[in-house]
């Protein structure tokens, strides 16, 4: 909180700066709450979002903790987020800070040059840009949270440096590449602790010419069918198994590593597209972990399904405003080992009062997991939410 005051003291003396001896100062509404300056040389949007859950699951069922499934409360603030970003200069010298308001951390903090299109610069720390389900923001997916699947393949937030664009083509012949090199110890973390990084690679190919964007349900009722297909890679040698919002951490079944311990290497194949009311999302990972210390290898396997519609489009009487969705997930921690398969099965709808603005969310899931050495489990869960921006 501390970074934030200080920037917005900073700006705003500059703003007030600015507008006594250039009278060129305003605030505006647009991304959040805009403030331009110096003949729109400087800009500064900011807004605040929250997410606030009641969950009643039958089970805790919670194998890798918050980050997995809902912790067994019944209400409560999930999420609450500043957000700032602009431009400082010209329009292509962009920056954004995101902070976590109720875990009190520092989520993002990333500085950009995007002047042109096909080679843009990004440096700080940030989501990376390795799988759609994890990119999407948790205000604009579809379901109350993202699948199990998730928490086992995502790279989650980290620090480094990552060439990126579009390299624009005529229809079938458009294609967006992500090159990333990070220190690969996740959000707040340190330089890797063997001298080494985190690599990682995305092509993704927009066939029908145009770049999907990462957000899910299809709000504007394409009338043009939009679709998108990647593959991405990483690999990377540190003291952990799996990253999410709280940093590097453990897969049940590894202890806590040393340096340089695991080696990771994952793959992931995915495929999106959006048509009148419809939104597809599926990813289909690989995740080898090689535990030089105990001289172990374990592959991992998952693959979710998710699927929403707009039910206006075919019965003219249920409002525009309601859409189902359902999604299929499961994820099997070691293949070397038979029926210990975890799955997800979820339904549910939303009901957009201003978008992925202001939304509320119902979702049931019944989920099963089924490991060797642990008692086959089941839970039924029901989760209802509601998601704002202020701006």
């Amino acid at each position: 909180m501390n970074r934030i005051i200080i920037i917005l003291i900073l700006f705003y003396s500059v703003s007030f700066f600015g507008q006594e001896n250039n009278n060129d100062f305003y605030m505006t509404k647009g991304k959040g709450f805009e403030f331009h300056m110096l003949n729109d040389s400087y800009l500064l949007q900011i807004d605040f979002r929250g997410q606030f859950r009641s969950v009643f699951s039958s089970d805790q069922f919670s194998e890798l903790g918050g980050d997995f499934f809902d912790q067994n409360t019944t209400f409560g603030i999930n999420r609450g987020r500043i957000k700032m970003g602009g431009y400082a200069y010209k329009p292509y010298f962009k920056f954004y800070l995101e902070q976590d308001i109720v875990g009190g951390n520092l989520l993002d903090f990333r500085f950009m040059i995007e002047k042109y299109s096909f080679l843009k610069l990004r440096v700080g720390q940030w989501k990376s840009r390795y799988s759609r389900e994890r990119i999407i923001s948790s205000g604009k997916q579809e379901a109350v949270d993202r699948s199990i699947v998730n928490a086992v393949f995502t790279i989650d937030r980290q620090q480094g440096v990552s060439l990126y664009g579009n390299l624009k083509g005529k229809k079938a012949t458009s294609f967006n590449y992500w090159v990333s090199i990070f220190s690969g110890t996740g959000r707040g973390g340190t330089p890797n602790d063997n001298n080494t990084f985190m690599y990682m690679g995305r092509l993704q190919w927009n066939p029908n010419g145009e770049v999907m964007k990462f957000s899910g349900s299809d709000l504007k009722n394409r009338q043009k069918f939009i679709s998108s297909i990647a593959i991405a890679a990483v690999t990377n040698v540190s003291r952990y198994t799996r990253f999410s919002s709280r940093g590097g951490g453990q897969l049940p079944g590894f202890e806590d590593g040393v340096d340089g311990q695991y080696k990771i290497d994952q793959l992931m194949f995915e495929t999106a597209f959006k048509y009148k009311g419809f939104s597809w999302e599926q990813e289909l990972h690989y995740k080898g972990i090689d535990d030089t210390v105990n001289n172990n290898e374990t592959v991992l396997i998952g693959n979710y399904i998710q699927l929403g519609y707009f039910l206006h489009n075919s019965f003219s009487k249920i409002p525009k405003k309601l859409e189902l969705f359902a999604r299929h997930a499961f994820y099997n921690p070691d293949i070397n080992i038979s029926d210990n398969d975890n799955f997800e099965y979820t339904v549910g709808f939303n009901w957009f009062f201003r978008g992925h603005k202001n939304k509320l969310t119902l979702d049931y899931s019944y989920l099963t997991t089924n490991k060797i050495g642990s008692p086959y489990t089941e839970e039924n869960r029901i989760r209802l939410q509601w998601d704002i921006s202020i701006f």
